[in-house]
């Protein structure tokens, strides 16, 4: 069953379309994912999908009904939360619940039970101004999931947390699959391949690729060999002498070198020739497994060289 159904929806600011034609579905249950780069138009289709602001054209059903009647199906969490500082947790996640109009003793009972989801039971009486950057995050989802949302719409979630608070989240997010369907945006591409099914890759407004990742990372990636250099000077020497071979190589830092696995198998030979012959010291050699980074940049350049 699709939960969201986005259909032909465009968005334009004055002259500029930040949405162009946009399609899909996701079904329920799962933990979708919608990437892009910064501009791509993430929070706009985000802001559409909560009912902050309208399509220029095109509509959307939320658990089958259209448009502005969605709101009471949707939980949202902006990419930046902002709380009452003075306020404490517990204070916030109470006043979210008078507002959505619950009874006293459901937000009550759905206080302690999110508290204890999110993580957060410790810290439910302190101030929010004390809390850590993966804390209001958490607190944000606990508030956007009080009303028990059939959807629930996070606009990066992760992007401004440290590892710690990434890990967190994520987790969280994870777990959050039991109640309700998500949608998600971001342009970290690891986080998104740990947590989501299915994603859709947009560029300046349109969908360029839309599926499950697993099926996406077998069709569209191909595994890479990683070569560890003992120093940078090593590995850019290297990379400049598969260059001059035709074969492309990506900087994955200054001591690391990544080609494709079909590259390095094919010109086996002449890779360990050359390190030889120009005393290239390579500390480990290893296989990496496609990733939706791959899959992603391969289909910003395509789209960009287009």
């Amino acid at each position: 069953m699709a939960m969201i159904e986005v259909q032909h929806i465009t968005r334009r600011y004055h002259e500029v379309d930040a949405l162009k034609g946009i399609s899909l579905s996701v079904r329920q249950g799962a933990v979708f994912g919608f990437l892009g780069p910064n501009g791509a138009g993430k929070t706009t289709l985000i802001k559409i999908l909560a009912g902050l602001i309208k399509p220029t054209l095109g509509s959307f059903r939320i658990n089958g009904v259209t448009n502005a009647a969605t709101k009471k199906y949707v939980g949202y969490l902006a990419q930046h939360p902002s709380f009452y500082p003075w306020m404490t947790g517990r204070e916030l996640l109470r006043f979210s619940g008078e507002l959505y109009g619950m009874s006293s003793t459901e937000i009550g009972q759905r206080i302690l039970e999110l508290l204890e989801l999110c993580g957060i039971q410790h810290a439910a009486d302190r101030r929010i101004g004390g809390y850590s950057g993966g804390m209001v995050q958490r607190l944000g989802i606990a508030q956007a999931i009080l009303h028990r949302p059939r959807v629930t719409l996070l606009d990066e979630p992760v992007s401004a947390l440290d590892p710690v608070g990434r890990k967190e989240v994520l987790e969280l997010i994870t777990r959050l699959r039991e109640e309700t369907t998500i949608f998600m945006s971001s342009h970290i591409l690891e986080d998104v391949q740990r947590v989501c099914d299915e994603v859709a890759i947009v560029s300046h407004g349109s969908i360029i690729l839309h599926g499950e990742v697993k099926p996406l990372l077998q069709s569209h990636a191909r595994p890479r060999m990683s070569l560890e250099f003992a120093t940078s000077t090593d590995a850019r020497a290297f990379l400049a002498l598969m260059a001059s071979q035709s074969v492309v190589g990506a900087a994955e830092s200054d001591f690391r070198v990544a080609i494709a696995e079909d590259d390095y198998r094919t010109s086996y030979p002449n890779i360990m020739r050359m390190l030889a012959e120009h005393d290239l010291r390579v500390v480990s050699i290893g296989r990496q497994s496609a990733t939706l980074e791959d899959v992603f940049m391969h289909h910003i350049e395509e789209r960009n060289h287009a």
